[in-house]
């Protein structure tokens, strides 16, 4: 009897999985869609020649350029690959990329993929979540990340000169790069937490460490997907309590300070943001969540940018030269053509190579790979340039970022009068963070004009 009803469930799952295909082709045919072409694997089942590609590729420093090199492969500017049981659509079409992060948003989300990866570190909080909680949190943020940021704008003034005070007026070596991050993490925490780290004045920070590892391992096992349980490092589970256990300690004085009226300005005439948040939600999971949201991606996107903005700017002095002249302050498918309809069905991956995209020599111009910022006297891309997303989940953070990056850019070009590369590797090479950095930091050698 046993064997019987096994057989018969059997037979209704297959059953169930022959209709749901036929279904999926028919709606396929009815709009006229056409699948993008596939990445040849040697394993088209589980993909592990892919997987296994990628991860020598990051440990390389090569995973960039690995990811551009598969593009050249196809005429089309999307392709599909397959990977233990899930499929991607790996795609540097600004079409396709507009379609669903604006046109069909509702259609698309994160959560399923992201949630589980990043809990230890972001919790619930906005860059996890989908549906309401996400509109929800998002809501709050548009309306006073501004006004946070725009009342405590004075105080990067205070943070830069401090910066400025660490570059050696000698023309020695320096690292820029881990200056630029205690910079970005003074400026960061200052405006959402009400207190800075002072990351400049001690360049030991326990917390700088933690904060950095904890982004790095979380962006590791983003990478690696529902094979995050191949990332087992307990240093990584240790960062992450490091920073969330600080987040939790700004939470509980924000509540008490709610709690007990207190005005929302200091003695300094500031603004909070994790106290605008307490107003929000006095749910302290949901709060450490929220403000965590908000600092990852506020203390990354300057401190990276800066970073490669310089490495840049030291192999290449004409450029350096002409911004002091101007004193400048830097601005912030389907088929095998990729011109077809494409289908998606629930559970598909859509992945949206910005660095490739952004190089696209058929937007931008065979020149591409060349540094060269006057380009953008010219250009005006649209969906094509994307460094904060677009759509309704284009980062918050967008004038918090232009704004350190165009100010400490300026101020640094007005005190130097050469930049000097000291650093014998030429080319760009990529680490690992929850965005990209610079593998080996910003070695240069200023010297005072």
């Amino acid at each position: 009897m046993l064997y019987y009803i096994s057989v018969i469930l059997i037979a209704c799952l297959l059953a169930a999985k022959l209709i749901a295909y036929v279904r999926h082709i028919l709606r396929k045919r009815r709009y006229g869609c056409i699948e993008p072409p596939s990445l040849p694997l040697k394993d088209p089942l589980l993909g592990l020649d892919f997987f296994f590609q990628k991860m020598g590729a990051l440990k390389s420093g090569d995973y960039l350029a690995s990811n551009t090199a598969l593009f050249k492969q196809f005429s089309s500017k999307t392709f599909k690959s397959r990977s233990f049981g899930t499929t991607t659509y790996h795609t540097i079409d600004p079409e396709v990329v507009k379609s669903y992060q604006s046109t069909f948003f509702k259609d698309f989300g994160i959560e399923p993929l992201r949630y589980h990866l990043a809990e230890n570190l972001w919790g619930n909080g906005i860059v996890v979540a989908d549906g309401q909680r996400w509109a929800s949190a998002r809501s709050f943020i548009r309306s006073s990340f501004d006004v946070v940021h725009t009342a405590n704008i004075k105080r990067l003034d205070h943070h830069v000169q401090r910066f400025m005070e660490l570059i050696p007026r000698d023309g020695t070596t320096v690292d820029l790069m881990p200056l630029f991050k205690r910079l970005i993490l003074d400026t960061s925490s200052e405006f959402i937490f009400g207190q800075s780290l002072n990351a400049l004045d001690d360049p030991d920070v326990a917390f700088m460490d933690a904060f950095e590892l904890a982004q790095r391992g979380t962006g590791l096992r983003m990478l690696l997907g529902r094979l995050r349980f191949l990332h087992r490092d307990a240093k990584w589970y240790a960062a992450c309590r490091t920073v969330t256990s600080f987040c939790e300690l700004r939470v509980e004085e924000a509540l008490e300070r709610l709690e007990r009226g207190q005005e929302r300005r200091t003695e300094r005439d500031r603004l909070r943001l994790v106290d605008e948040a307490a107003k929000l939600t006095t749910d302290r999971y949901a709060l450490r969540s929220l403000i965590l949201s908000v600092f990852s991606p506020a203390h990354d996107g300057a401190a990276v940018a800066l970073s490669n903005v310089f490495f840049h700017l030291a192999r290449h002095p004409r450029v350096f030269a002409k911004l002091r002249d101007e004193d400048i302050v830097l601005p912030t498918g389907g088929g095998p053509d990729g011109n077809s309809p494409l289908f998606f069905q629930k559970g598909d991956i859509i992945e949206a190579d910005y660095r490739t995209m952004m190089r696209d020599p058929e937007f931008w111009g065979p020149d591409v790979e060349k540094f060269i910022p006057e380009r953008w006297e010219k250009v005006r891309p649209g969906w094509e340039y994307l460094p904060f997303g677009g759509g309704p989940r284009q980062c918050p953070g967008t004038r918090l970022v232009f704004t350190e990056c165009a100010f400490t850019t300026v101020r640094i070009l007005r005190e130097f009068a050469k930049l000097e590369n000291r650093d014998e590797e030429l080319e760009w090479k990529e680490q690992m963070r929850m965005t990209w950095q610079s593998k080996n930091g910003t070695l240069v050698g200023l010297v005072p004009a």
